[in-house]
C-alpha cells in the first residue's frame, strides 16, 4: 500500500476532511431544499427556480474536459487545484456580498447573486477534475468506495446539523438576510475543506499523455467516446439518472404550496435527507469495496423512482408535512448512491493514461442534465406538479433499465 500509494494514510485523512467540510459548506445551499425557497422568494417562474437549484452541480461538470486538456500530460495538478481555491473563495464572498448590498431589490439579488454564483461553480468544475485525478492517484481500487463513504459519511453527519441550523436561521431572521447569513456559515466551511485539501500530497503520474496542443487533446477524449461502448453506456446511464433532478427542486414547493408547510421546513427536509445521504452511504462504501460498483448504481436508482410515486400519491391524498419528509430521506439514499456509484465505477474501469480526460469528458457531457430541473419547473407550470412527478418516474424506470445494460468490471467473463 505504501510503496504504490505513498502517504495513502494521511492523503485519505485528508480527503475526508476536505469532504466533510465542503459537504456541510454545500447542504447549508441544497438544491432540493434551501436554493428553491430562497428563489421562489425573488421569483415566481418556477423555470428559474429548477436553474438556479442546480446552478453549482452544472457549473461544477461543464468546464471538466476543457480543463482536463489542459492538464492531461500533467505530472500534477494539485497546485492547479490549490491556486483555483483563493478565486472559489472570492467569488462565493461576492456572491454573499451580492444579498446584503441589495437587501431591497430582489430582482437585484437574482440576478448578481445568481451570476457570480454561476462563475464560482464553473470555477469549482475547473478544480473538479484535478479533485478527482489526485483522488485516482492516490486513493487504491479497494479503498474508494470507503474514501467516498468516509466523506459522505462525516460530512452527511455535519449537513445534518446544517439543516437544523437552516431551521433556526431562517425562523429568526428576516428575508434576505436569513439566507445571507445561511450563506457566510456555508463560506467558512468552505474555506476549511479547500485548506485541509492543500496540504495532500501528491505523486508523480507514472504514465501521462505527451504534450500536446488542445485539439489533439479534444480528438483523443472524442475517440474515447467512440471507441469505449461500455463507457458511452456510462454517460448514457448517468444522464438518465439525471431526469430526477426535473423533480427534486419541487418536492419543497409543493410541500410549502400544496400541504402548507411552513417555510422553515426546508432545514427539517434537509436534515432528512442528509440522514438518508448519511445512513446509506455505509451501506454504498461496503458495496463498492466488496461486492460491485454497478450494483450501487442500480440500487441508487430503486432509491430515486421512489420519491416521484409518493409525491405522486399525495396529490390525492393529503399527507401531514413531516411525513412527507419520507421523500426527502429516499432523495438523500438515492444522491449519496449516485455520487459513491458513478465516480468509482469510473475510476475503475479507466486506465491510468489519459485518466484525467475521460473523467473531464463525462462529466462535461452530462452537464446539461442537471438543468433537467429547469424543464421540471417548465412542466410543472404548463401542466401540473402532479403530472411532473408522474413524467419523473417514467424516466427514472428508464435509468435503471439504461444502468443494467453496463458491463460488470469484476467479472472475466464480461
Amino acid at each position: 500500500m505504501q510503496g504504490e500509494f505513498p502517504h495513502f494514510r494521511r492523503n485519505f485523512t485528508l480527503g475526508v476532511l476536505n469532504g466533510t467540510f465542503f459537504m456541510a459548506a454545500l447542504a447549508f445551499l441544497a438544491g432540493s431544499t434551501v436554493l428553491p425557497v430562497f428563489i421562489s422568494k425573488l421569483t415566481d417562474s418556477r423555470f428559474l427556480i429548477g436553474i438556479f437549484a442546480y446552478t453549482e452541480s452544472f457549473g461544477w461538470l461543464l468546464p471538466q474536459l476543457f480543463t482536463a486538456v489542459f492538464l492531461a500530460h500533467k505530472k500534477r495538478v494539485l497546485y492547479f487545484y490549490n491556486g483555483l481555491s483563493f478565486i472559489r473563495l472570492f467569488l462565493f464572498g461576492l456572491s454573499i456580498a451580492s444579498i446584503f448590498i441589495f437587501k431591497d431589490n430582489y430582482l437585484a439579488i437574482l440576478i448578481s447573486f445568481g451570476m457570480t454564483f454561476l462563475v464560482f461553480a464553473l470555477v469549482s468544475g475547473m478544480a473538479g477534475v484535478a479533485f478527482t485525478e489526485i483522488v485516482g492517484k492516490t486513493i487504491p481500487l479497494k479503498k474508494r468506495g470507503s474514501f467516498f463513504g468516509s466523506r459522505m459519511f462525516t460530512g452527511g453527519l455535519f449537513a445534518a446539523l446544517a439543516g437544523l441550523a437552516v431551521k433556526v436561521v431562517i425562523s429568526k431572521y428576516s428575508f434576505p438576510y436569513d439566507f445571507g447569513y445561511v450563506c457566510i456559515i456555508s463560506w467558512v466551511l468552505m474555506l476549511l475543506g479547500l485548506s485541509v485539501f492543500a496540504f495532500v500530497k501528491e505523486p508523480d503520474v507514472r504514465q501521462s499523455l505527451d504534450k500536446a496542443g488542445p485539439a489533439v487533446q479534444f480528438k483523443a477524449a472524442l475517440k474515447i467516446f467512440k471507441d469505449d461502448r461500455n463507457f458511452r453506456k456510462l454517460a448514457f446511464s448517468r444522464a438518465w439518472t439525471n431526469t430526477a433532478l426535473m423533480a427534486i427542486p419541487f418536492y419543497v414547493i409543493f410541500a410549502v404550496t400544496a400541504l402548507k408547510a411552513p417555510e422553515w421546513m426546508a432545514g427539517i427536509y434537509l436534515t432528512v435527507q442528509m440522514t438518508g445521504y448519511l445512513g446509506s452511504n455505509v451501506l454504498w462504501a461496503w458495496l463498492s469495496n466488496h461486492v460491485s460498483n454497478k450494483l450501487v448504481i442500480m440500487l441508487a436508482g430503486i432509491c430515486r423512482i421512489v420519491p416521484p410515486v409518493l409525491a405522486f400519491a399525495c396529490c390525492y391524498f393529503y399527507i401531514n408535512p413531516y411525513l412527507f419528509a419520507l421523500i426527502f430521506l429516499f432523495i438523500g439514499m438515492g444522491d449519496s448512491g449516485v455520487e459513491v456509484g458513478y465516480i468509482t465505477y469510473l475510476l475503475e474501469i479507466l486506465p491510468e493514461k489519459g485518466r484525467i480526460l475521460s473523467i473531464g469528458l463525462l462529466h462535461t457531457l452530462i452537464a446539461p442534465t442537471v438543468f433537467f430541473s429547469g424543464i421540471g419547473g417548465w412542466l410543472s407550470q404548463a401542466l401540473s406538479l402532479k403530472w411532473l412527478f408522474a413524467a419523473v418516474f417514467m424516466t427514472t424506470v428508464i435509468s435503471l433499465i439504461v444502468s443494467s445494460r453496463l458491463r460488470e468490471p469484476r467479472l472475466r467473463s464480461s
